[in-house]
């Protein structure tokens, strides 16, 4: 680390000069006493280093005493050696610094007094450094994390909100959540399992992953009417980069698959796929599918032949985990999706509602 004096020196600061005249020591930009200096090739005058490259950037590279182009040097010995020659107060005498140092160690001594404020992160006063690790210990309102239970709290507030009671209770939900996403990845696999015996070599299948949509890095789009041999109402999709930068907390940033397709399609409600030609007919196999914006969530999906409801499935849908779903309807034409309830995830930054994002479809051949 180095001081956080940038410009030169003021005058104050410097210690008896009756048997050296410091006025040829000054920066001819600041007009303070040189610090850290160096100088123009070309005339020799001795800048602080903060100073000159600050001008440079506003002056076409030009030396500010010659105005040819500035081309960097040491400063002159004979300037460094007079320099040498001082005693400064430090930049912190105002705080209480007492100590006078010399001009050569004076970047090393202000990188390290005592008596620079810095601030608290938890009461935000001002400490100086060399009171800062005693009062850290001890301000009540500095931040903990418990290394158990994860739990953040304030030290003053250690006897209301963390407890041991309330520590075990906290480890307790959390074991219990991780059982319960364990058992529904277990679920999942199965029903995966399921699919894999129900699709047979000699079925053929089509399996949407939504990597083949027209292109739309940086915008949102309509799934088009015809896609992939269906007509699909009321879906649009969206690119992964797009949902990173603008909804990166919500479910559209989270719900894609590692070395899964760059896009997810979602809909918000009443959403439908029909067969693209009348008696048309074909098998819906599988869906992935989570909630955008809401914890759980409920989604509706019907399978209808020939406008008469044949199949119905109501199952929970979590924020941001997609989840598979197996339902190997036969012989229909029609799949309607309805989503409701849930609550508002917590901080998603996504817009309020029951937008389900879809991360794969499978279907049977169509015939």
């Amino acid at each position: 680390m180095s001081s956080k004096q940038q410009q030169g020196l003021s005058s104050h600061r410097i210690g008896d000069t009756s048997a050296l005249s410091v006025d040829h020591l000054k920066c001819s930009i600041c007009h303070k006493l040189l610090w850290k200096p160096v100088a123009c090739q070309s005339c020799e005058t001795p800048f602080c280093s903060a100073c000159i490259h600050q001008w440079l950037v506003n002056n076409s590279r030009k030396c500010s005493n010659c105005d040819e182009k500035y081309i960097e040097r040491e400063c002159p010995r004979f300037v460094t050696k007079l320099l040498a020659q001082l005693q400064v107060a430090c930049f912190y005498e105002s705080n209480g610094c007492k100590q006078i140092i010399s001009y050569e160690k004076l970047d090393k001594h202000e990188s390290e007094c005592g008596f620079e404020f810095q601030r608290c992160s938890g009461c935000q006063s001002q400490i100086l450094k060399k009171d800062f690790d005693t009062h850290k210990s001890s301000c009540a309102s500095i931040e903990l994390t418990c290394q158990d239970c994860k739990l953040i709290y304030k030290r003053g507030e250690a006897a209301k909100k963390h407890t041991e009671k309330i520590c075990l209770k906290e480890q307790l939900r959390q074991l219990r959540d991780e059982c319960k996403e364990n058992k529904r990845e277990m679920h999942e696999l199965n029903l995966q399992l399921d699919e894999m015996r129900i699709l047979k070599p000699s079925i053929t299948t089509i399996r949407i992953t939504f990597d083949d949509l027209p292109n739309c890095v940086d915008q949102l789009k309509n799934v088009p009417k015809k896609y992939s041999g269906l007509k699909w109402t009321k879906f649009s999709y969206m690119h992964k980069s797009y949902a990173m930068l603008n909804y990166p907390k919500s479910a559209y940033a989270t719900s894609f698959m590692p070395d899964g397709s760059s896009y997810i399609a979602y809909f918000k409600d009443n959403a439908s796929i029909d067969a693209e030609n009348p008696n048309e007919k074909f098998t819906f196999f599988s869906i992935t599918a989570c909630a955008a914006s809401n914890d759980d969530q409920q989604l509706t999906i019907t399978g209808h032949r020939n406008d008469v409801e044949i199949n119905t499935h109501t199952t929970t849908i979590l924020f941001g985990k997609p989840q598979f779903i197996l339902l190997n309807w036969k012989d229909i034409d029609n799949i309607i999706f309805n989503s409701f309830g849930g609550t508002a995830h917590p901080d998603c930054g996504a817009s309020p509602g029951c937008q389900v994002i879809l991360t794969q479809l499978t279907i049977g051949q169509i015939d």
